[in-house]
């Protein structure tokens, strides 16, 4: 009776210790190990990073004209923005605020195709390094006190690039005067 209360008393165990390990993990590889022998296991842990940082500029001055010739009236400076995460981001316009009360019956409009009286900014990728683009095919347009969730970059890990703003607007915006327009930036990590 004791010998039988021992075997089962070690098959219990063995049975939850094993049934334990089955469960316990999701593994494609498997070793079988004889009784008494021994046998290595190679465990591999993820380290999920807690911060994600972008290097931008607060404050980018443009100049818009109709003075210009090319389609995009907008002189810009190169926006440089580098990831210094380790991981892939996406940088998202949210929401734009814009203050045009100073151009005097003068609208908005959210893509390139402005009246005689409005006016559009929008951002631009860098194709050519270093290069303000002269068309706005590839503009995305920023809308005038509006949410909007638009991505405007994607940047693998440690990666730089830039965008350069891009506008539009029509011959009867009074010129000789300024405005701002303030996106509001949000950076994701990217799958």
């Amino acid at each position: 009776m004791k010998k039988k209360s021992i075997l089962l008393t070690f098959v219990l165990t063995m049975s939850l210790i094993f049934s334990t390990a089955a469960y316990a993990a999701s593994t494609t590889a498997t070793k079988d190990i004889p009784i008494g022998g021994s046998g290595e296991m190679e465990m591999v842990g993820s380290i999920e990073p807690t911060v994600l940082s972008v290097t931008m500029p607060s404050v980018v001055p443009f100049n818009i004209s109709n003075s210009l010739t090319t389609e995009n009236k907008v002189i810009s400076p190169r926006i440089k923005m580098k990831n210094n995460s380790s991981i892939p981001v996406s940088i998202t316009v949210s929401y734009t605020e814009v203050d045009i009360s100073k151009l005097k019956n003068t609208s908005w409009c959210n893509d390139a195709n402005v009246g005689p009286r409005q006016i559009a900014i929008g951002l631009e990728k860098e194709e050519v390094k270093d290069e303000m683009p002269t068309g706005l095919s590839n503009a995305k347009w920023l809308w005038a006190n509006q949410w909007q969730y638009m991505e405007v970059l994607s940047l693998a890990a440690n990666q730089e690039d830039a965008l350069y703003v891009v506008g539009a607007m029509g011959q009867d915006v009074m010129e000789n005067t300024t405005f701002t327009v303030t996106p509001t930036f949000i950076v994701s990590r990217t799958y």
